[in-house]
């Protein structure tokens, strides 16, 4: 057995007390992982980690999902373009219809913008009518989600696709969203935005003018006109 065989070795008798220890997170960092490891398998050191990072990614136990960030779930049901509404949202969202006496506008999670975002904490965002928004809290509040839910007020015309029958807000709208959110404020730096623009852009649908147009609608365009040229013209 070669060195990082009997490494592995020690990591894979300590995963249930690391899954144990993560539990009930999807994402992690690979500095999370370094510190749990420096106490339960103190022969993983950060010179070592490439090398165990890489079997374990092979193995498929970690996906990664982001520089520096890995998920025990394969990294396809957090994508932007291709969002996945598990049962319970969709209940949430049948549960909110039958509720309101206006249509709700839609739903959308960070779960989506995370392998652009990385360190966006997890947040299911609800949308509906202002004159339901207390209604819709109060609503919510009396079920168990998975996630922390946000409610917030629907802003009309907003960029949405149907997924499943329920609209979600496009990957244009979630961005600038999300830089409004204070819930959120802490991993919506320009830089990082920036280089979620830089990332997105490189995607097939990605419309620059749509997310320009949103964000005009909710008083944010020029900020938005700016980290589109940093993300477009890098230094």
């Amino acid at each position: 057995m070669d060195a990082v065989a009997a490494l592995i070795d020690r990591v894979l008798r300590a995963w249930p007390q690391l899954r144990g220890y993560f539990r009930g997170r999807d994402l992690i960092t690979e500095a999370e992982l370094l510190a749990f490891f420096a106490t339960a398998v103190p022969e993983v050191t950060a010179a070592g980690w490439p090398a165990v990072r890489q079997r374990l990614v092979c193995s498929q136990l970690l996906h990664q999902v982001a520089p520096g960030r890995l998920s025990f779930k394969s990294a396809p049901a957090a994508d932007a373009r291709k969002p996945v509404l598990p049962p319970e949202w969709r209940a949430l969202w049948q549960q909110l219809q039958t509720g309101l006496a206006l249509p709700p506008g839609c739903l959308w999670s960070t779960r989506w913008l995370q392998p652009f975002l990385p360190d966006l904490p997890t947040v299911l965002v609800v949308e509906v009518r202002w004159a339901e928004l207390i209604w819709a809290e109060r609503l919510l509040a009396s079920s168990f989600q998975p996630d922390p839910v946000v409610v917030r007020p629907w802003q009309r015309f907003s960029p949405v696709r149907q997924v499943r029958g329920i609209p979600t807000a496009r990957p244009e709208k979630m961005l600038v969203d999300a830089a409004r959110l204070p819930e959120l404020a802490a991993a919506t730096s320009d830089a990082a935005l920036a280089a979620a623009l830089a990332a997105l852009l490189t995607r097939p649908g990605f419309n620059q003018l749509l997310l320009l147009q949103y964000a005009a609608r909710c008083g944010t365009e020029p900020r938005w006109s700016a980290l589109l040229n940093a993300a477009l013209n890098p230094t």
